[in-house]
């Protein structure tokens, strides 16, 4: 192996080893993450959503929006933000639900099977239940 070729490798491992780390990490985090409570979507709930933004987790957001009693009717927009590793799998969902109520948004976070981690307020909005 020349010079060049040990030096690319020894990087290599470095970038392979901050991954690892970086993954126990993000595991670590998530382990203590309670799943958002769900609850049957109103009627009509997921067609609305399918007309703002057409996703395959859809069901599970308007079940994680009925969870926490945020009403369908107050939705403004629906924009979802994937997560790909490193080949280019999709590896979860955030679902940015703007609301006529309030500013920011509600994000519902779903793995890449849409079940639903977790769900927050960002940018000033606030979750019903939040006191």
């Amino acid at each position: 192996m020349t010079g060049g070729a040990v030096k690319k490798a020894a990087g290599l491992r470095t970038v392979l080893r901050a991954a690892a780390m970086a993954s126990a990490v993000l595991v670590a985090a998530c382990a203590g993450l309670s799943p958002p409570p769900q609850a049957a979507p109103e009627a009509g709930a997921v067609s609305a959503l399918d007309r703002l933004s057409p996703n395959r987790c859809n069901v599970a957001v308007a079940s994680s929006l009925a969870g926490v009693r945020i009403p369908v009717s107050d939705v403004r927009y629906l924009a979802y933000g994937l997560y790909r590793n490193i080949p280019g799998d999709i590896v979860g969902y955030d679902a940015w639900v703007g609301l006529n109520s309030q500013p920011g948004a509600v994000v519902v976070q779903l793995d890449e099977f849409c079940t639903p981690r977790q769900i927050y307020a960002r940018e000033g909005a606030r979750l019903p239940d939040a006191r």
